[in-house]
């Protein structure tokens, strides 16, 4: 059996630090999954910070903001979704709903937003617009009739109509109590 310090130091000096090769590992050392993704995650955010660090500074204030709504659009409506959604203890359909095309932003509770901004480790502002931009998926569909704006509903009225369970109802509460210091 190969001892957990010399894979990850191999790993660490690999030549190339991509999806291949962190697969690569994987497949040889099964018995580290957990800590060579951890690892990969932690170098690839180490090379994200020195290319930001390189970044003429206009760029990297549009870059890092910009990165931080990717990173909220991706928890609250995309790949990375179902994660959070286990995370905080509430279904995803209940995420794909959080966007100002169906909830009246203004209405939700500053405490939630502040709250997943923690959870998300960003800016509330970040949150809001990751929210705004929505999803991102475009529709297309023909139609004789112009379609009409469907109206956003409050927040409290979309909690009460995404049928959330008594403990999903309970982790929202707990959430929307949270003040965001963690």
């Amino acid at each position: 059996m190969a001892d957990r310090e010399d894979v990850l130091n191999d790993f660490t000096v690999e030549k190339e630090m991509s999806p291949a090769i962190l697969k690569a590992y994987l497949q040889r050392f099964p018995e580290f999954t957990q800590d060579l993704l951890a690892l990969f995650n932690e170098l690839s955010i180490s090379d994200l910070a020195s290319a930001e660090a390189s970044l003429p500074l206009e760029t990297k204030a549009v870059s890092t903001e910009a990165l931080r709504v990717q990173h909220v659009r991706q928890s609250l409506f995309g790949t990375g979704v179902r994660e959070f959604a286990r995370d905080l203890g509430l279904p995803r359909a209940f995420f794909t709903g959080l966007n100002a095309e169906v909830i009246h932003i203004a209405s939700m509770p500053t405490s939630l937003l502040k709250a997943l901004a923690n959870r998300l480790g960003v800016h509330m502002q970040d949150v809001i617009s990751g929210m705004q931009q929505g999803d991102g998926h475009a529709v297309a569909m023909k139609s004789d009739v112009k379609p009409g704006a469907v109206p956003q509903i409050d927040f409290q009225d979309y909690v009460d109509l995404a049928g959330l369970s008594e403990e999903e109802q309970r982790v929202l509460q707990s959430l929307l109590a949270d003040d965001g210091s963690d």
